[in-house]
């Protein structure tokens, strides 16, 4: 095992330990946050029923049916965000534009079909900025223990991990972490009469550190029509492009205790880019004037994406190889820059609401949403032979690990003058996993060598926020949310046996995570 800065040609294959996505990554690009105009904003996105702002809309496209006016609408969002860790904490602060739209008015005078409504709308669904930095002086085990442990469940040949045999050393379907591992100097190989083990450089006492730089969003583009059938129902149709950029820098360190500077880093990069498209349609009844209706149905986004990702590790191992490798000198083990198209499908939703109206003055609205997110399914490029079947590891996790979820939103708005409003509102968001994956129980399947992810808990908003009406056309609206959750980070996955006992216990740590924002909407009716 000769040690050189070297570069690794990967070739991907059909694994989930090669897949640059898995089932974190899943639930990464399909979990939305609370989003729309500073109205809607404010009273907890709680517009299922109620239509008439472009909240509702995104949310239940017969809202757009309400509308008697034409409507052009634009929001700004000024965030920050905090990650804790421990007494680590980090911020980040955006300003950027949430939500912008226009809204059609077109009389038809038919008593069949009164009008037609049409609508555009853009929605940041969700942002990805974030950065998290954690430590830990006493891990329970090392990375080193993890590396060896994936290693030897594969029975590897060195061979197939040593570069300088072995030019392309994903041919022979072996792990990232493993070929890092194995050139790092961080795992032995060994053999017996039932084949090939590894074992850490040292067991040693460690301490243990990450940091996470994410970037990026998902987008919504919807082009919706609606209409009123007779006097009680609207109905509307959305088409829904989404367009999606994640942006990944990564770095997991260990310190040993022998030596100044002795350990490692690893760190990882990956971007993620592509588009979708999905639909909704939506009912709203009234059966009296006071009271209103709603379902809507989200169809799930097919989306086709790319990554293109590329890793390294850095070491300084001299005090536990000097003996045996007396030519050995710290280095870098760096990988080149690749990619690779897939496809992805996104959970579907129901969502079923239900408002009251009382005398124009005072409005309450209940939202209840399902997220069937056990049904979202990575699929390779359909160019490739086995497009259907390449992803059948990861897919299965999916399905055991993951579980429709729900979200309730609630608001309330009251007019204290004609032009004066005042709104409060709260939504909760379920976590979409099955309890004993939540509790860290089972063993998460992770892709590549990026082996730091975040299991992510219910997320609380409480907002709240008045409005404005300048005239007939001109209004403002302004809100401000909290958002609270909690996380647990993996520095990398727990191990089990099987008969179900930890081996490997990560350390996950506790990330406590926070946002407040202030939306403000300019409208104008026409």
């Amino acid at each position: 095992m000769k040690k050189i800065i070297a570069i690794l040609s990967f070739v991907l294959i059909f694994v989930s330990y090669s897949h640059a996505q898995g089932e974190v990554e899943a639930g990464r690009m399909s979990r939305n946050d609370l989003y729309g105009t500073a109205r809607g904003m404010a009273m907890g996105g709680a517009f299922g029923a109620l239509g008439g702002d472009l909240t509702g809309v995104a949310i239940n496209p017969a809202g757009i049916a309400v509308y008697r006016s034409s409507e052009v609408v634009g929001t700004a969002d000024l965030s920050q965000e905090s990650s804790k860790v421990g007494n680590v904490n980090r911020d980040k602060t955006t300003f950027k534009f949430d939500n912008l739209g226009f809204v059609g008015y077109f009389p038809l005078r038919s008593n069949a079909i009164p009008f037609i409504n049409f609508g555009f709308s853009y929605n940041k669904v969700k942002s990805f900025n974030k950065s998290i930095a954690a430590y830990n002086d006493s891990p329970k085990t090392s990375l080193m223990d993890y590396m060896a442990e994936i290693s030897t469940r594969e029975n590897i040949d060195p061979a197939k991990l040593d570069f300088d045999i072995v030019k392309n050393p994903f041919k022979s379907e072996v792990p990232w972490l493993s070929i890092f591992g194995f050139n790092s100097y961080l795992i032995d190989p060994h053999e017996d009469q039932l084949g090939y083990y590894y074992t850490p450089l040292h067991d040693d006492p460690i301490t243990n550190s990450l940091a996470l730089v994410e970037k990026g969003s998902v987008n919504n583009y919807d082009f919706t029509l609606g209409t009123a059938l007779g006097k009680k129902v609207n109905v509307g149709l959305t088409l829904s492009v989404t367009d999606i950029y994640y942006k990944l820098s990564s770095r997991y360190s260990e310190e040993f205790e022998k030596g100044e500077d002795a350990g490692f880093d690893l760190r990882n990069y990956l971007t993620t880019e592509g588009a979708g498209v999905g639909a909704k349609i939506g009912v709203i009844f009234r059966p009296i004037n006071e009271l209103r209706i709603g379902v809507a149905y989200h169809t799930p986004v097919w989306c086709s994406l790319t990554d293109t990702y590329s890793a390294e590790m850095e070491e300084n191992v001299t005090e536990y190889v000097i003996d045996n490798y007396p030519d050995y000198e710290p280095g870098v083990t760096s990988s080149g820059v690749y990619g690779y198209d897939y496809r992805f499908r996104t959970p579907d939703r129901w969502i079923m609401s239900i408002a009251g109206v009382v005398d124009n003055r005072f409005i309450a609205s209940l939202d209840y949403e399902i997220t069937n997110y056990h049904k979202m399914k990575f699929k390779g490029d359909t160019d490739a032979i086995d497009a259907e079947s390449m992803y059948d590891s990861d897919n299965h996790y999916i399905s055991e690990d993951y579980e429709p979820t729900s979200t309730v939103r609630v608001g309330f708005e009251y007019r204290f003058t004609p032009q004066f409003y005042g709104r409060l509102g709260y939504a909760w968001m379920q976590n979409p996993y099955e309890t004993e994956y939540r509790k860290g129980n089972k063993e998460t399947a992770i892709a590549g060598s990026t082996t730091i992810y975040r299991i992510e808990g219910d997320a609380s908003y409480f907002t709240g926020g008045v409005g404005y009406r300048f005239s007939r056309n001109f209004y403002l609206d302004f809100a401000v949310v909290y958002k609270t959750q909690k996380d647990d980070l993996y520095p990398y996955p727990n191990v089990f046996d099987d008969e179900g006992n930890k081996f490997i216990d990560a350390s996950p740590f506790t990330l406590k995570n926070s946002n407040i924002k202030g939306l403000l909407t300019l409208g104008y009716k026409f």
